[in-house]
Formats: C-alpha cells, sequence, structure tokens
C-alpha cells in the first residue's frame, strides 16, 4: 500500500506545483509575448502531465479499470480514498472513485477498507448538513 500512497501524494505535489505555475503566469500573459508564452507553456504541461499523475496508470480509461477487477487499479483507488491526495479536482475524483469502488470486485480485505471509508465518508456528510 506504502508503493501506492507515496506515488499518489509525490504526484498531488506535482499537479499542485503545475497549476500554481498558470496561477503565477496568467495575470501576466497580456504584458508582451514572451509571458503570453510561459502561461501557454505552463497550460500545455499542466494538461500534457494530468492524466499520468492524477491516477496510477493513467487516469483517462481509470474508472473502467477498477470496475473491470484490474488488481492494480483498485489497489490504487483504495489508496486513493484513503491518503485522499489534495490537488486541482481531486475532491470530483474521491466521489468519482468512491461511487465506483462500491461496484468493483475488490478483494475481501479492500472491501473491509472501502467499507470503513464510505462509513467516515456518510458520518462527515452527516455533520456537514447539521452544522450549516
Amino acid at each position: 500500500m506504502s508503493q501506492y500512497r507515496n506515488e499518489l501524494l509525490r504526484n498531488a505535489e506535482k499537479i499542485t506545483r503545475l497549476h500554481q505555475r498558470i496561477k503565477e503566469t496568467f495575470p501576466f500573459r497580456g504584458e508582451n509575448n514572451e509571458k503570453l508564452k510561459e502561461w501557454q507553456e505552463a497550460c500545455r504541461t499542466f494538461h500534457q502531465e494530468y492524466d499520468k499523475l492524477a491516477f496510477p496508470s493513467g487516469l483517462e480509461g481509470a474508472y473502467e479499470r477498477i470496475l473491470d477487477g484490474d488488481t492494480y487499479a483498485m489497489e490504487a483507488a483504495i489508496c486513493f480514498l484513503e491518503c485522499r491526495p489534495y490537488f486541482f479536482r481531486s475532491g470530483y475524483m474521491f466521489k468519482d472513485i468512491l461511487r465506483i469502488a462500491n461496484r468493483a470486485p475488490l478483494t475481501p480485505d479492500q472491501r473491509t477498507r472501502y467499507q470503513k471509508l464510505r462509513t467516515a465518508f456518510e458520518a462527515y456528510k452527516a455533520s456537514r448538513t447539521t452544522t450549516e
């Protein structure tokens, strides 16, 4: 598990840095062609790297791999839910993976870990609605 956890957290940091570079260059993109190119390069790099960094073996097709019972994808999904990496759009991914993992052919250990996460998330949601 630690291999996946470390990879997810390390990649989350990379995505955050790439996204921050877009934010840093955005206000200056209209100053001159060099600044525009810096911003364009930051955007290009972010979009080029995002898929492979967001989820082990790539985000594209990951949900299908989880549902198909891909051992690596299923374990990566549970680890993603456990460590909940924070980066651009990771909250949406968390909810998607939580929903999809419920239908995935998880191992007994993964199912136990998933149920613990699901229970904690439901308690979190319930606590938010009572305090708002």
